[in-house]
C-alpha cells in the first residue's frame, strides 16, 4: 500500500470527522415555564439542561432534529375552595419536578450570515421526579394556617409519574450558536388521573447556546 493511498485514505476520513462534526452539536438550555390546567390556576415554572442538534445538510439552513434532556418545573394552583359554614377559604399549591425529553423535527430559514430562523415540533416525554403540595387556609382574607400536604406526589401516587405530549417552537439563531424560541407544549395525559381536565398547557421561553 504506497504512501499516497494512506494520505488518501487520511484526508478522507479527517474531511468525514469534520463534516460530521458540523452536523452535530450540542450546548446548553434554560428558560421560563408558565404552566396550567383547565381544572386550576397557571403557574411560573423553568426548565434548564442540556440540548443536541443534528442538521441533515446545513447548520444554517434546512432540515435538522433536536432533542434535549432537561429539569423542568411545572406547577399549578388549585382554584379557591369555600368550607361550606365557616368562611374559610382552602388552596393548594403543586409543584413537580420531571426529567423532560423533547425530540422535535424542523426546517430552517438562512436570512444571512449570522441569522437564520427556525421552527419545530414534535413530542416531548416526562418522568416524574420529585415535587411538593403546599395547603393554605384563610379567613376573611387572612392566613390562618399553611402547610405541606406531600412531600412527594409521584411517591404517594397524588400526580402521575409519566406525562407526554406534543410542541412547537418558533425562534432565531444568532452567530450559529445563540437560539432564542418561543413556543406552547400541550399535555397528553391526565396528570391527576382521575380529573379529566389537567392536562398541562404550557408556554415555554428558551435560550440556548451551542458550543
Amino acid at each position: 500500500m504506497n504512501k499516497k493511498f494512506l494520505v488518501t485514505i487520511a484526508m478522507s476520513a479527517i474531511a468525514f470527522a469534520t463534516s460530521q462534526a458540523q452536523e452535530f452539536r450540542y450546548g446548553l438550555s434554560g428558560g421560563y415555564n408558565l404552566n396550567s390546567m383547565i381544572a386550576n390556576e397557571s403557574k411560573s415554572g423553568f426548565h434548564v439542561g442540556l440540548k443536541g442538534e443534528y442538521a441533515f445538510r446545513d447548520a444554517q439552513k434546512g432540515l435538522y432534529t433536536d432533542f434535549g434532556l432537561m429539569i423542568s418545573s411545572y406547577g399549578w394552583k388549585s382554584t379557591p375552595a369555600y368550607e361550606n359554614g365557616t368562611g374559610k377559604v382552602l388552596e393548594w399549591d403543586t409543584t413537580p419536578y420531571y426529567l423532560n425529553i423533547p425530540i422535535h423535527f424542523g426546517y430552517k430559514f438562512k436570512v444571512s450570515d449570522n441569522l437564520s430562523i427556525f421552527v419545530n415540533a414534535g413530542p416531548y416525554f416526562n418522568i416524574g421526579m420529585f415535587g411538593k403540595t403546599r395547603y393554605t387556609t384563610t379567613y376573611n382574607g387572612s392566613k390562618i394556617e399553611e402547610g405541606i400536604s406531600s412531600n412527594n406526589v409521584f411517591k404517594e401516587g397524588l400526580v402521575s409519574r409519566f406525562d407526554w405530549g406534543v410542541g412547537f417552537r418558533i425562534g432565531a439563531e444568532i452567530a450559529r450558536h445563540t437560539q432564542i424560541s418561543f413556543g406552547y407544549d400541550w399535555g397528553m395525559k391526565n396528570s391527576y388521573l382521575d380529573n379529566p381536565d389537567t392536562k398541562n398547557r404550557t408556554l415555554v421561553v428558551s435560550l440556548t447556546y451551542y458550543f
